[in-house]
């Protein structure tokens, strides 16, 4: 006698399939996480082929940290991260400065401006980079002023626009291709000024204006500004009046370099 083949039909496996469904939505947490377990434990290994064998194998020795000690070692690397490009930032600063001075002697210190005051400013070097008072400050690649006062790890910078910085300058002349000496001093406002020139010098608006080079203190000419007008002494009419434009923009000087000179041994 033929046996009879059992063939349940959709409806009764649609109401299988939802009873079972059902009986496990009922069953306590414990019971259902170790059917859970259950089932990975025993396709695991099948489940897990295709992804294995895209990836490569992970050492299975290697050591794993707390989340907090990962948070910890995360910040650490931000913050080296970001003294790394502080750091490239003001090399490239001073291979900049560097093209322009001839003289391989000259040492630079860079800083920071940390604030600013009328015709001063407080840069974040001090005594401990070898900063003293009336060292020569570059901007921009210019001459921007003179150390003033110096403490271990700060130092104020007076500034070329202030009356109380005076140095020795030369002023080009390039049609006879001369330099005339003088002194210049700030106007405490946005410029300087040089007195006393005499009237017999050719000096026309637009000259270039140099710091002259100082014992000690700056090994070449460096550039300050130009000459922005040019008049006879009002008080004295065979003399030069003569008004400087710094070649730098105040507010837009976030780091200097301090000339420190090495200076030679005897022996």
């Amino acid at each position: 006698m033929a046996r009879t083949k059992f063939k349940p039909s959709k409806l009764t496996l649609f109401i299988g399939l939802f009873l079972t469904g059902c009986i496990f939505l009922l069953l306590p947490q414990n019971v259902t996480s170790k059917v859970n377990f259950a089932f990975i434990d025993i396709f695991d290994y099948f489940l897990n082929m295709g992804s294995s064998a895209q990836r490569p194998a992970q050492n299975a020795s290697g050591t794993y940290v707390s989340r907090q000690e990962y948070l910890r070692l995360q910040t650490a690397y931000a913050n080296l991260e970001a003294q790394y490009a502080e750091q490239k930032k003001q090399i490239e600063k001073l291979s900049k400065i560097r093209l322009t001075e001839p003289d391989p002697s000259t040492g630079l210190v860079i800083a920071k401006v940390v604030n600013r005051k009328e015709h001063q400013l407080i840069i974040s070097r001090g005594s401990k980079d070898g900063l003293h008072s009336g060292q020569y400050v570059l901007g921009d690649n210019s001459v921007i002023g003179l150390i003033e006062q110096v403490s271990d790890e700060i130092s104020s910078v007076r500034l070329i626009t202030s009356s109380a910085c005076k140095l020795p300058i030369k002023i080009s002349a390039p049609e006879i291709n001369a330099y005339f000496n003088g002194t210049i001093q700030g106007d405490d406002n946005n410029g300087a000024r040089i007195m006393n020139i005499p009237k017999k010098y050719s000096i026309k608006t637009g000259n270039a204006v140099y710091a002259s080079e100082k014992a000690g203190f700056l090994a070449s000419m460096r550039i300050i500004g130009q000459i922005s007008k040019c008049a006879l002494g009002k008080k004295n009419a065979i003399v030069w009046d003569l008004e400087v434009k710094p070649v730098y923009d105040f507010e837009s000087i976030t780091d200097v370099a301090v000339v420190v000179l090495k200076m030679p041994e005897f022996k």
